[in-house]
């Protein structure tokens, strides 16, 4: 897989405003334009973009700086340019901030209520129809909670993690009253598996 880290420049002046990675170019392309349509999709490079009144393609050039291989050197070749560029640009965080288990993207999360579960920002975002940056905003106003990505509960004969009782619910099919007794006694035994709080 070849990963694209790309820039965002304004044509008139050169100055660059925005640095991303997608291994998918033409698709992220869209999803940039499709956000400039859409207000609930909106992220800061948008809204700057609008309120300058700046076309994308017009008067902003997207531009393919490097190339990787890799997803972790895709966010560490992006961390470079973020920082290059970090006097002019708008993005929201720089690549090597939100990578492996740091990523607010993958960051397990919870409403305060514990309803309502979900595996990532992005599974949030998508529940509530939008955008991811919207989601880490809900998290800073505590709309959102971040879950700890080590785990409440392990199996102990697989040593899989789950992040909540709704989690155990989904993977192993398994009643309310079960979760409920996990909770009470620490551990539970599944199909000769043990489930255990952690």
């Amino acid at each position: 897989m070849i990963y694209y880290i790309y820039i965002f420049r304004i044509k008139s002046t050169g100055r660059v405003i925005y640095v991303g990675s997608t291994r998918a170019i033409g698709e992220r392309l869209n999803e940039h334009r499709r956000s400039f349509r859409e207000e609930k999709r909106r992220q800061p490079i948008h809204r700057y973009m609008i309120e300058n009144n700046l076309n994308l393609l017009t008067d902003v050039e997207m531009a393919i700086v490097d190339f990787a291989e890799s997803k972790k050197e895709a966010l560490e070749k992006e961390s470079f340019y973020f920082n290059e560029y970090k006097v002019t640009n708008v993005n929201v965080w720089d690549a090597e901030k939100r990578s492996g288990m740091n990523s607010p993207v993958r960051k397990p999360l919870k409403t305060p209520d514990e309803s309502l579960f979900f595996e990532s920002q992005r599974k949030a975002a998508e529940y509530f129809g939008v955008s991811r940056y919207k989601v880490n905003q809900m998290v800073k106003r505590g709309e959102l909670i971040e879950i700890d990505v080590e785990g409440k509960y392990i199996n102990e004969n697989t040593g899989e993690r789950f992040i909540s009782g709704y989690q155990l619910q989904k993977a192993y099919n398994i009643d309310s009253k079960t979760i409920n007794k996990l909770s009470k006694e620490g551990k539970i035994i599944i199909s000769g598996m043990t489930i255990r709080e952690v």
